[in-house]
């Protein structure tokens, strides 16, 4: 603002404030302008203050976050946590394992489930296509413990197959064996299993 320089000398005046007792002179920086101090705010409780304005980008930008969880903008499907242990089906599952015994009353042993899945097992069959059996015992290896799943003691005969259906669950690292009894080192043993894969979550 530009500095008034009178051509006389004149009569001050000064605009004045009134604290509702006293009046005071009103002050202007060194440029003129009028210099005014908030002391109190008329913003009512929650307001919009710098401060709760901050709070609100916050959860907006958790709301854009929602984006992520979209399989693709303006469709329908949401994918969340978990969603594949709700008895849903990822693939197939269908493992033959072979094996040739190295000792008498040896076992056979499917692959181990790998890390992020789950294996559902269904039915299992195994025999010995060299020699017969005695018995045949068909387990699930869990964290390193074998749970029978079906035993039976008779003549199993030369490839003949020992069968069970139901439902194992079986997580990383476990596996499906079929021990024979009976067998000797270098018979040839075969195992099946068949069911389904899902995904763990974790």
């Amino acid at each position: 603002m530009a500095k008034v320089v009178p051509p006389g000398a004149p009569a001050p005046h000064s605009v004045l404030g009134w604290d509702g007792t006293d009046f005071y002179v009103l002050r202007t920086d060194a440029t003129g302008h009028l210099q005014v101090d908030v002391l109190t705010s008329a913003l009512p409780a929650g307001g919009a203050t710098a401060a709760h304005q901050v709070t609100q980008i916050t959860a907006l930008q958790l709301i854009d976050d929602l984006r992520n969880a979209l399989q693709s903008v303006a469709t329908d499907r949401l994918k969340v946590r978990g969603e594949d242990q709700l008895f849903t089906f990822k693939g197939g599952l269908a493992v033959r394992a072979l094996y040739v015994l190295t000792a008498a009353n040896g076992a056979v042993e499917t692959t181990v489930v790998p890390a992020g899945e789950i294996w559902v097992v269904t039915t299992m069959t195994a025999a010995n296509t060299v020699r017969a059996s005695t018995r045949v015992v068909l387990s699930a290896r869990h964290d390193g413990a074998a749970y029978s799943a079906r035993s039976e003691d008779k003549a199993w005969g030369i490839d003949e197959r020992i069968g069970w259906a139901g439902h194992v669950y079986l997580d990383v690292g476990d596996s499906i064996l079929a021990t024979f009894i009976g067998g000797q080192i270098g018979d040839l043993c075969v195992l099946d299993i068949l069911g389904y894969r899902m995904t763990a979550e974790v």
